[in-house]
C-alpha cells in the first residue's frame, strides 16, 4: 500500500448552534468568531496548511449567510464549492448525504466547529490506509479533553474501531471530528437513511467498524478542541493566545517571532482588563513643583520623630534578613485595644489589607457594599476581582442611609465596608446604626483609619459580640509613616486565621516594623502631634468658614471637605486655580460625591494659612464666567 494523495475536504457547516448561540443572536455557528476570526474560515485556513485544494461546505441553518460570508473573505485560498442540505434539522449523517457526489474520491471530513491544527490532518493523510477502508483521527490522551461528557468516544481494538458514541463507558480515545472517508461511508449512510429516515455519522462509522473497515489512527500530541459550547469557545480563545492560529503546529510554531505586548492584555480576565489603573500623578505634580503645598493626600505634616528615625536606620542594617512578621508589634497591638493574641494583621498600609478581605471573601459576580461618597480604593479593589461595588448615596447631611444599605443586601452580597469617621466627608456612623448592620452576619469591615483625630469610642470592642466585624487601622494618618505603609486588621482569630490564608508573606519590610514600634513606644510625643493636628483642624474649619460661597463641613478626620457651589467655580476649576497658588487639594468625583465638593488636608499652621489665603485671593476676583486653564489632574491617596 503506498500514500494517496487526499485533496478534497468536506466540511459539515449546516446546523444551528444552538449551544453556542448567544441570548437572541441568530448567527450560525460557522460564523462564530474565535479570536475575532469566524470558526468555519479558521478551519478553512487549517486544511489549506495541510495542503487541501479545494473544500466543499454543506450548509442548511442560514446557508446563504454563511456562503455569502465565506466566499467574501479575501483570506481564504482554497476552492470553495457549496451544497445545501434542506434536511438539516436531521443528524449529521444526513448532511453528508447531501454531498454524496462530491465523495467519489478519498476526502478529508471535519466538521466546521472543530478547531486543530494542520498536523493532524497531515498524520491522517499519511497514515497507510487500505484500499476503500475509512478512518478518524483519535486522541488517546483523554485527561486533556476540555468538556469529557460531551465529548465522543471511541473503543479501539488492533487499531480498528470498535464502538463509537458518546454514552460509551468504556473506551481508549476520543473522536476528533476530523475523518479520512471514501464512498464506502456514504453508501452506509444512504441505507441508514433509507431504512430510519435519518442517519448519524456515528450510525455509518458503526456499520463500517463491524465489518473492520474503519481505522483508528492516532493523532499524536496535536492539540484541537470541539468549539460547541460559550465555555469551549473561550478555551479555544485561550489556545490560540498561547499557541498561535495554527495551534502549534510544529515545535515552537505556536510562539510568534515578534511578541505584541498588548495582547498580553487577553490573558487577564475581563474584570482586570476594564479595571482603570490607580491614578498617583498628584504625587509626581507634589514632587516636581517647588514649594508646593500638599494638602490633597490626609497625610501628616509631621515627619517621623528621631526615635523613630534611629529605629529605621539600625532596621536598615538589617536589611539583607528577611523580617520576622512583626509579631512582637501584633502582640502590642492585641494588648493596647484589649483582645487576645492572634487578633492582628499586618499590612502594607490598610490598603493591602483592604485588598485581602476581598479577595478572602468575594468572587467573580459577587457583591460589596459601600455608602458613597467614601474611600475609593474599596471600590476599585472590589472591581480587581470581578466583583460588583453597590453603591447607596449618603443622605443630604452626610450620614449613611441605613435603611437603603439594607435594602440593597442581596443574596450575593460578601461584605459590607464602612469609613469612620468617613473619608471624605468626616463623619462617625452612630453605634446603634452600625450594630444594624453587623446583625445581618455579613463580613463588615469597619475603617477607622482616622479615628485617631475624633472623640469618639472606637468600635473595636464590638469584635467580641460580632465577629463578621472587622476593623481596619493605618500608621499612615495619626503617626506620619505613609511612605513606609503599615497598616493593622483588628478581627476574631478565627478571621484572622481566615485572612491569613490570603495575604502574602513578608509583606512588611524590617524598616517598617521597625519604625512602627518606635511610634508606639513614643506615645507621648505622638500624642501632643495628634493635638496640634486637631487644633489646626478646627482653625482651618473656621477660617475658610468665613470665606464667601465656602461651606466646609465639621470633621473628625485630618481634613476639611468643603462644599464650593456658592463660589460660582466648580471643583475641578477650585483645584486647577489652587495648583497656580502653590496649593494642591482633591476633587472628590472619584468618590462619588458631587462636583461642588473638594476636600483639604490640615497642615502645620504655615500651610494652613498659606492655603487659606489663596482660596480668599480666588474668590476675590473670581466671577461666574472665566476662561478655564489646564492643570494637571489629581487623583486619591488612603
Amino acid at each position: 500500500m503506498t500514500e494517496r494523495r487526499v485533496t478534497r475536504a468536506v466540511i459539515l457547516a449546516a446546523g444551528t448552534g444552538s449551544r453556542l448561540r448567544e441570548g437572541d443572536d441568530e448567527l450560525p455557528k460557522p460564523l462564530r468568531s474565535v479570536g475575532g476570526v469566524p470558526l468555519c474560515v479558521r478551519v478553512l485556513r487549517t486544511l489549506e496548511a495541510a495542503g487541501i485544494r479545494e473544500a466543499v461546505v454543506i450548509t442548511g441553518y442560514q446557508g446563504e449567510r454563511v456562503r455569502s460570508a465565506l466566499l467574501s473573505d479575501p483570506s481564504i485560498g482554497i476552492s470553495l464549492s457549496f451544497v445545501e442540505n434542506p434536511r438539516f434539522d436531521k443528524k449529521n449523517g444526513v448532511s453528508l448525504l447531501a454531498a454524496a457526489a462530491f465523495i467519489d474520491q478519498e476526502c478529508i471530513l471535519t466538521m466546521s466547529d472543530h478547531l486543530y491544527t494542520p498536523e493532524l490532518v497531515r498524520r491522517l493523510v499519511a497514515w497507510d490506509l487500505p484500499e476503500g477502508a475509512c478512518a478518524l483521527g483519535v486522541d488517546y490522551d483523554i485527561e486533556r479533553c476540555f468538556d469529557i461528557d460531551d465529548a465522543t468516544k471511541v473503543c479501539v481494538e488492533h487499531n480498528h474501531i470498535a464502538r463509537i458514541g458518546k454514552e460509551l463507558e468504556e473506551y481508549d480515545a476520543l473522536d476528533t471530528g476530523v475523518f479520512r472517508i471514501g464512498p464506502a461511508l456514504v453508501a452506509e449512510l444512504a441505507k441508514l437513511d433509507a431504512e430510519r429516515g435519518d442517519c448519524s455519522l456515528s450510525d455509518g462509522v458503526g456499520a463500517l467498524a463491524r465489518r473492520g473497515d474503519f481505522y483508528a489512527v492516532d493523532v499524536g500530541e496535536v492539540r484541537w478542541i470541539d468549539v460547541d459550547t460559550p465555555a469551549a469557545l473561550e478555551r479555544a480563545e485561550a489556545m490560540l493566545r498561547v499557541f498561535g492560529d495554527s495551534l502549534g503546529d510544529e515545535p515552537g510554531a505556536g510562539a510568534p517571532v515578534s511578541i505584541d505586548p498588548e495582547a498580553l492584555e487577553l490573558f487577564a480576565p475581563s474584570w482586570v482588563r476594564a479595571a482603570e489603573p490607580y491614578n498617583e500623578s498628584h504625587f509626581a505634580v507634589a514632587e516636581k513643583q517647588a514649594g508646593i503645598t500638599r494638602m490633597m493626600s490626609n497625610e501628616s505634616p509631621y515627619a517621623p520623630s528621631q526615635r523613630v528615625v534611629n529605629a529605621i536606620v539600625e532596621a536598615a542594617l538589617r536589611g539583607n534578613l528577611y523580617p520576622s512578621g512583626g509579631e512582637q508589634l501584633a502582640q502590642m497591638l492585641s494588648e493596647r485595644e484589649g483582645l487576645p493574641s492572634g487578633s492582628v494583621l499586618l499590612g502594607a498600609g490598610s490598603t493591602e489589607l483592604i485588598d485581602v478581605v476581598i479577595r478572602t471573601f468575594v468572587g467573580p459576580g459577587e457583591e460589596v457594599l459601600l455608602s458613597v461618597p467614601t474611600f475609593s480604593m474599596y471600590e476599585a479593589r472590589t472591581r480587581t476581582q470581578g466583583g460588583i461595588p453597590v453603591l447607596v448615596p449618603m443622605t443630604d447631611d452626610h450620614e449613611h442611609d441605613i435603611r437603603g444599605m439594607i435594602r440593597a443586601v442581596t443574596e450575593r452580597t460578601k461584605v459590607i465596608f464602612l469609613c469612620t469617621p468617613n473619608n471624605p466627608t468626616g463623619g462617625r456612623i452612630a453605634l446603634d446604626d452600625l450594630k444594624r448592620l453587623l446583625r445581618l452576619g455579613l463580613p463588615t469591615v469597619i475603617d477607622e483609619a482616622y479615628f485617631e483625630f475624633g472623640t469618639g469610642d472606637s468600635f473595636v470592642p464590638l469584635i467580641d459580640q460580632f465577629p463578621n466585624a472587622i476593623v481596619l487601622r493605618t500608621f499612615s494618618k495619626a503617626y506620619g509613616l505613609a511612605g513606609l505603609r503599615l497598616g493593622y486588621a483588628l478581627a476574631h482569630p478565627v478571621v484572622q486565621r481566615l485572612l491569613c490564608r490570603v495575604k502574602v508573606p513578608w509583606n512588611l519590610p524590617a524598616v517598617t516594623i521597625a519604625a512602627a514600634t518606635a511610634v508606639l513606644e513614643d506615645e507621648a510625643e505622638q500624642q501632643g502631634r495628634l493635638d496640634e493636628l486637631c487644633q489646626l483642624r478646627d482653625e482651618l474649619f473656621q477660617k475658610i468658614s468665613a470665606i464667601p460661597g465656602l461651606r466646609p463641613v465639621p470633621s473628625e478626620g485630618n481634613f476639611v471637605l468643603i462644599d464650593v457651589s456658592g463660589s460660582g467655580l466648580g471643583a475641578e476649576r477650585w483645584v486647577d486655580h489652587l495648583v497656580q497658588e502653590g496649593v494642591l487639594v482633591r476633587s472628590l468625583g472619584v468618590h462619588h460625591a458631587s462636583r461642588s465638593w473638594i476636600r483639604v488636608t490640615v497642615g502645620v499652621r504655615e500651610q494652613n494659612v498659606k492655603c487659606v489665603q489663596a482660596m480668599e485671593r480666588i474668590v476675590s476676583r473670581t466671577t461666574r464666567v472665566r476662561r478655564p486653564f489646564a492643570a494637571p489632574a489629581v487623583s486619591d491617596a488612603e
